[in-house]
């Protein structure tokens, strides 16, 4: 059996780790010398661990993000992350184009295609495009079957237990 050299991981649910888990792995490629790319659709806070972080480890760690600091429930509401999330795919189409990486992650990017802010065959093709120079990452809230269909790997994160359905907010350091 010939071996692939870069494989599609994704990683999904409505538990807690996706990001976290892409993060880690992220962490630990960048501990052996290897190049981080890391987009984040529905992503546009400043002050959260992972882009102080990147300033840390870079040049071999980059994060961009392409989405609004507010929620798609928040006023204004969507139309801001519809635009940002095209912006972001056309990013990552040049990522794909004119960078050189090892491990590509692609936070949210499920989210949105679910949502119609991206369209579904052009990130598909894109990230068959992207898995042929690195390692890729994809995550988002539901497996949509297609993005099942292209990934190696598929992890479900399952929310069993959380503190959050108990009052507990997010944390520093912890959920950002």
């Amino acid at each position: 059996m010939k071996r692939k050299e870069h494989y599609i991981h994704l990683y999904y649910g409505m538990g807690k780790g996706k990001t976290t888990a892409a993060l880690g792995l992220a962490l630990r490629a960048v501990g052996q010398g290897q190049k981080v790319i890391f987009l984040q659709w529905m992503k546009g806070r400043s002050n959260i661990g992972e882009m102080k972080a990147a300033k840390l480890l870079s040049p071999l760690f980059l994060i961009h993000q392409f989405g609004p600091t507010h929620f798609t429930w928040d006023k204004p509401g969507p139309s801001e992350h519809k635009k940002l999330a095209q912006v972001g795919l056309k990013f990552l189409e040049d990522v794909i184009t004119k960078k050189n990486y090892d491990v590509l992650v692609l936070d949210e990017i499920i989210d949105a295609v679910e949502m119609k802010f991206i369209p579904l065959s052009k990130t598909i093709n894109l990230i068959k495009k992207a898995v042929k120079k690195g390692e890729v990452i994809v995550t988002g809230h539901t497996a949509l079957k297609e993005f099942v269909k292209i990934a190696d790997l598929v992890t479900e994160m399952k929310k069993v237990k959380h503190y959050f359905d108990k009052g507990q907010l997010a944390r520093v350091g912890i959920e950002y």
